[in-house]
């Protein structure tokens, strides 16, 4: 049990610290709204808004496993998340 809820919290912090990654994307989107580079406002904002619901739908499910597993208990997962 202890392994699994080590397991659970770990995979949830993993997918909760790829925001760095979602912030290092803002921050170049907004050197490049400052020096005006169009192509790259473009690029950027076409490559956050692909990233964005990967990264919230995995984060999604870490987040329903570990509550399954720590708040419900390992009994109740598959009723919340069927048979993923």
């Amino acid at each position: 049990m202890i392994d699994k809820t080590w397991t659970v919290m770990n995979d949830l912090e993993e997918s909760f610290s790829k925001i760095t990654t979602f912030s290092f994307m803002l921050d170049k989107l907004q050197e490049a709204v400052d020096a005006d580079d169009k192509q790259q406002i473009v690029d950027i904002t076409a490559a956050l808004n692909a990233f964005y619901p990967v990264y919230v739908s995995d984060f999604d499910a870490k987040f329903k496993t570990a509550w399954c597993h720590v708040v419900r208990g390992q009994a109740t997962e598959t009723t919340i998340l069927g048979d993923k």
